[in-house]
């Protein structure tokens, strides 16, 4: 079968386009001291200086996930309604708004927020809160429906008119105090403060704070709509195993499954077909926001040897034909287009990663 495999990705007349979008790649504010005198990601840093770069905005992983597949936002970017359809609830009909369970960690000068995965929860857990939730509200009309332990839903028969961040926008990080926008904000806010008051003392969150587990002591609210169009076609294969990304391949006909761990276990799944890939990387994302900088970087060096080193060795060779590196980070949005031709480019230096500054300086 490997061999199969590799006559096929051998095959001249097969062109493959691959994007790899990495959120929260770029360094961290005050990440010169932590890269001071090494080169963490020296393929990277060739690849920045022969490729054509270009910088953008800084943009949240779900609003570029939804501007790829040409997701219009309307009150707000309607990822609730898109996940909920894989998840296995009836999105076609009604308004959706993801709610979340989270923990607001209290810190000396803010909160911060902790989500899946940094907060793991059992079915059970998830029920027995949600039954609490819902015997409250029930007068209100309002039903949260879990599908998944970490998911949860109102679906609503009305606009919510709520407008709030996405969840990458807040996760790991200290929670802005006026998060929550829109015509019916302070419904809303009742609402979050009632359910708070309502988790402090349950009988679940007390179990897991015996067993030295953060408790869930609050709701996300976020990516509220209907059900929206997906009218992009732009790749053919999506490598994730993000529900967002999942479910955008779902409606655009796309196939998906879990991105490999490394570049190569990637050249020996992929197709042997002319194919535009996606692969999504979320290593240093997770261990920025959930360990520090020093499990970014860790994150960076791996990132490094197991995917841009091997790509960049193989541009122009079994059948990659252009690769693309879409980075996140504080305040920019960095695109790097590597084409065969690019690696000839000798007479470009090594360009390092943008560093933010540090805070204060």
């Amino acid at each position: 079968m490997r061999r199969s495999l590799e006559r096929v990705s051998c095959n001249k007349s097969i062109i493959v386009h691959l994007t790899l979008f990495i959120p929260d790649l770029l360094p961290p504010p005050g990440a010169e001291a932590l890269i001071a005198g090494s080169a963490p990601a020296p393929a990277l840093e060739r690849m920045l200086g022969r490729g054509e770069v270009e910088h953008f905005p800084e943009i949240d992983s779900e609003i570029w996930l939804c501007q790829a597949f040409e997701v219009e936002q309307r009150e707000d970017w309607p990822v609730a309604a898109l996940t909920a359809a894989i998840d296995g609830l009836p999105a076609e009909s009604g308004w959706w708004l993801r709610a979340d369970p989270v923990h607001l960690q209290l810190q000396r000068n803010h909160t911060r927020l902790l989500a899946a995965p940094a907060l793991p929860l059992e079915t059970q857990e998830s029920s027995a809160l949600a039954a609490s939730l819902n015997a409250h509200f029930a007068e209100e009309g309002l039903e949260l429906l879990t599908p998944h332990p970490q998911h949860w839903y109102f679906r609503l028969e009305e606009s919510p008119g709520l407008a709030a961040p996405m969840r990458s926008a807040l996760a790991g990080r200290p929670l802005p105090s006026n998060a929550l926008g829109g015509a019916r904000a302070s419904h809303w806010h009742r609402v979050l403060t009632e359910a708070q008051m309502l988790l402090h003392e349950h009988p679940v969150n007390q179990a897991r704070e015996a067993r030295g587990l953060p408790p869930v002591n609050s709701l996300l609210l976020w990516g509220a709509g209907r059900k929206p169009a997906v009218p992009g076609r732009h790749f053919s294969q999506i490598w994730s195993d993000d529900p967002l990304a999942i479910a955008l391949a779902v409606q655009a006909g796309a196939e998906h499954q879990n991105a490999p761990a490394s570049a190569a276990l990637w050249f020996g799944q992929r197709p042997g077909t002319d194919d535009q890939h996606l692969v999504i990387l979320n290593r240093a994302h997770l261990g920025l926001r959930y360990e520090g900088a020093d499990a970014w970087l860790r994150a960076l060096t791996a990132l490094d040897e197991r995917w841009f080193s091997p790509l960049y060795g193989t541009l122009g060779h079994r059948n990659l034909d252009e690769l693309v590196i879409v980075a996140t980070g504080p305040g920019l949005c960095l695109r790097c287009t590597l084409r065969p031709a690019d690696r000839l480019k000798f007479w470009r230096r090594p360009q390092p990663l943008p560093v933010p500054a540090a805070p204060g300086a």
